[in-house]
């Protein structure tokens, strides 16, 4: 089973389910029982401090929480952006991206450069998200360590189709409603 931990997925066109109409996900875990994933480019209209007042970050401190998908909404998932790629994390495939511990007593981002904070995420059970790349619903893309953090997230999905090579990239060009074109 070839792991897609640590890159992009990014919505086809054709995806028009609600949730994940658009998405830019990063797949955070892939192993042969299922795939774990966190949405990057829907920020909701709730500030971060009023679901985790701990989430008193510097210049962060007044960030949106983030829609991360549809699974366990109340639950809650931090990613944030190391100052460096320590060498325990070589093979992670994450780069300097790390899923933050958000331990009130341990809570500690003097490490990160920044951070963002997700409510929910997506999942996938053994097999699924592999059949779902075989039937074209995702495109499948390398992680730049600033994707999480893009900031004007709702741009995030054309972003990352215009950096692709070939025919990829025009999809970023793609109407939201073909029909309209």
């Amino acid at each position: 089973m070839e792991s897609f931990r640590g890159k992009l997925l990014l919505a086809t066109p054709e995806l028009l389910d609600s949730n994940f109409f658009r998405t830019v996900i990063l797949v955070l875990e892939h192993t042969n029982e299922g795939a774990i994933g966190v949405v990057l480019n829907r920020p909701s209209d709730l500030y971060s401090v009023d679901v985790l007042p701990k989430w008193n970050l510097d210049e962060d401190s007044y960030s949106l929480l983030h829609w991360g998908g549809p699974v366990q909404e109340e639950s809650l998932l931090a990613l944030g952006l190391s100052h460096e790629l320590a060498e325990e994390h070589l093979n992670e495939g994450l780069g300097r991206i790390r899923v933050v511990n958000l331990n009130p007593e341990t809570l500690d981002m003097t490490s990160m450069i920044t951070a963002r904070l997700y409510s929910g995420y997506a999942g996938w059970s053994a097999g699924q998200l592999s059949a779902e790349i075989s039937a074209g619903g995702w495109i499948v893309t390398d992680l730049a360590d600033t994707d999480p953090f893009y900031e004007t997230p709702e741009e995030l999905w054309t972003t990352v189709l215009s950096r692709q090579k070939g025919l990829v990239s025009k999809l970023a060009q793609y109407p939201d409603d073909p029909r309209m074109n």
